[in-house]
Parts: C-alpha cells; structure tokens; sequence
C-alpha cells in the first residue's frame, strides 16, 4: 500500500510588506507539518479598493530578502509561486488552491493564515469552496483569545504569533521608520528601490528646510492616523501630507513666476499677488507635486492646493490634509492640540474648528482673507443652522 502524501501549504497575501509575523507562521507551518513544499503566493491585485499594492516584482522582491533573512532561501520545500502574478488580474483564494490541487493531485493541502483573516474567512468570496479542497492553518496572535469562528474548520499551530499588521508597518515606512517587525534586508531592499515614498521623500528634504520638512513628515503622520475614519487610503493621505507644503520654501520670486504661468489660474490670482503672496505655495504645490513626484490624482492635487485656504465643497482628502496641517505635532499654538484630539473623536467638529482658528488668526493680524476661507466658514455656518 503506498504511503500517504505529504501535505502542500499554500500561504496566500499581499506581502506588503513581509514582516516576522509572516515568517514566523511560515516557519510553525513547516515544523508541525513539515510539508513537501510551502508556496508563499504574493497576489498581484487585491480585490479590496481602497488599497493598491506595490507592484508585484518590489513584493517578490522584499520576501525573497525575508526568505533569505530567516534562512528559509534555497530549501526545496520553500517556494515563492508566481501564479496569482501570472493571471495579471484579481485572484481569490478559491482559485489559487484548485489550481494548486491540480499541481499535487492527491495531497493534502492547508491553507495558512493568521488568526485576523480566520475571522473573517467566511466573508470570502466562496469560502465553501476552498474548504473543499484545502484545511486552514491558523495562527493565533495577539488580541486573539481563541480560534473558534462558528462553522470553519481549523487546524491550529502550535504557540503564539508575532502581533505585527502590514498596513501600520506601511503606515511607518510612508514616514521614513524603520519597524523592528521587517528583517534588515527587507528595510535594506525598501530603501535601494525607493519604496514607500523613501524617494519621495529624499527629494522633499532636499527641496525643503528641516523645519518645513518635518512639518511636512507630521502632517501625513496625523493624515494616516485619521485616514481610517476617513475612508481614505493610508497611501493617499501619506502621499498629500508630505508634498502639500513641496512649493513652501520657494523664493518668493520664484512662486510669483510660478504662479504666473499655472493653468487654470488659481483665484483671486491678483489679489494674493499683492495682498498674501505666500498662500500661492499652496496652488504652486500642486503642480509641483504632479511635476516632481508624479503625483496627478485629482484627490491629491485638490489637497494640497486647497490645504492653506479651504474652499467649499472640499472632498475627504482635501478637508483631512486641511486639519492635519493645522493640528500636526509641532504646531506651537494651543488650539492645535485641542483639534488634534477632537479630530479622533468627531472629525467635521474639528474640520470646522481648524476653519474658525484659521479665520480667527488672520483677522486677528488685521491680514488680507481669501474669499475660499471666507466662503468655507460661510457654507459651514449654513449647514449648522441647517
């Protein structure tokens, strides 16, 4: 009678980025069962809108490093599958195990994931499906007191994981940190690759004093916390947080001929040449931002254009980077902290807030007020009554 086969574990993700949590599953999966192969399977597209991976190639890239980093490179029983990259298109799990299936006809397959996607595995599309053919292989990590979703079959690994969430590890790297969750070799790949805006911001502090540009790294540190809430891509909110000041340390010389030459003008054009010429960084920013760092989203142009003024009609982004540059650490006035923690708690509160102070610190100095902020405070106003 021949002997059974030897199980195949699929370990399906984003790896973006492969932290040690990643790997110390991995390495529990290949003790408890030890398998005749462990395919890490990088998708290329993630079904889930609001996030957009790095390109697939900078991913395979990063885990091969943390491959090699835990000494798991080279096994033969170790294997970084391209299959999902190879359809060029969104693939869900129920198609990554039948055609994994089709590959070890016969053999048990798991599938392996943490503990947080066990939770939630019956909101995946076709989920009876893959339990057809593949086991799951949970983690238990931190937050996590058991493994017990009601109607799907587990196996467990032994121990406890690493807490450790990509999207906040992407969230650091968007800053320039570190996390001690990414082996050395991965933060070494990030940065000769010029991942996680590591280029974007090389060329900001070059462009900018370090005050300005600090200012700039805790504006997108108070976008990302607040983007959640928001409904706003982390990426996006990083992105406009950093560049929304890029035009500030212009000579003024230089933002005047800036300005001159922008099409569509930006308004009341004449009246900030003469009467707040340093409000023109903000529509300068904008062009530079597409110009420099290649950032022409709609979303991020109107940001940072809109970040000093306000307007009315502000999309999310733009009203998230407006409270953020005002409330940021660093700020030295009281009311930035007081809106900073109030922007936790009720976001449009501080989003008026920001509007009021903003007025207030204008009128107070007896300067010229942009008809946008005026007009803001105005819309605001009329929908409180409202």
């Amino acid at each position: 009678m021949p002997s059974p086969k030897k199980p195949v574990i699929i370990y399906g993700g984003s790896f973006d980025p492969p932290h040690r949590g990643h790997l110390a599953l991995a390495a529990a999966a290949l003790r408890q069962l030890a398998p005749q192969a462990l395919y890490f399977v990088p998708g290329f597209r993630t079904p889930f809108k609001d996030f957009r991976p790095l390109p697939f190639g900078e991913r395979r890239g990063m885990l091969a490093a943390a491959l090699a980093a835990e000494g798991l490179a080279g096994r033969p029983d170790v294997r970084i599958s391209d299959f999902e990259a190879g359809l060029k298109r969104v693939v869900y799990t129920y198609e990554t195990v039948a055609h994994f299936a089709r590959l070890h006809p016969g053999a048990p397959l798991y599938f392996l994931m943490g503990s947080d996607c066990l939770a939630d595995f019956r909101s995946w599309r076709r989920w009876r499906t893959v339990l057809k053919s593949a086991r799951l292989l949970a983690g238990l990590r931190p937050g996590f007191s058991s493994l017990r979703p009601a109607g799907v079959p587990f196996t467990p690994l032994a121990g406890r994981f690493p807490e450790a969430a990509s999207s906040g590890l992407r969230g650091q790297l968007f800053l320039g940190e570190e996390p001690k969750e990414l082996h050395k070799p991965v933060l070494a790949f990030i940065k000769k690759r010029g991942l996680y805006f590591s280029r974007e911001r090389a060329a900001l502090k070059k462009m900018l004093s370090p005050r300005r540009f600090l200012h700039s790294v805790e504006t997108a540190r108070l976008a990302i916390r607040l983007s959640t809430a928001a409904g706003i891509p982390a990426q996006k909110a990083a992105a406009a947080g950093l560049v929304h000041d890029c035009a500030r340390d212009l000579s003024p010389a230089a933002l005047r001929r800036r300005a001159i030459r922008l099409s569509p003008r930006p308004p009341m054009l004449a009246e900030m040449l003469k009467e707040a010429p340093v409000l023109l960084h903000a529509w300068t920013g904008a062009a530079l931002a597409a110009e420099k760092f290649g950032l022409d989203d709609p979303d991020i142009a109107e940001a940072v254009r809109l970040h000093a003024t306000g307007a009315p009609g502000m999309g999310p982004l733009a009203k998230l980077i407006y409270v953020s540059d005002l409330a940021c650490h660093g700020r030295d006035f009281a009311e930035a902290g007081l809106i900073r923690e109030l922007a936790g708690r009720d976001f449009d509160a501080a989003f008026r807030a920001a509007n009021y102070v903003k007025l207030t610190y204008a009128f107070s100095g007896g300067g010229w007020v942009h008809p946008l902020s005026a007009g803001l405070w105005n819309t605001l106003q009329e929908k409180n009554r409202g």
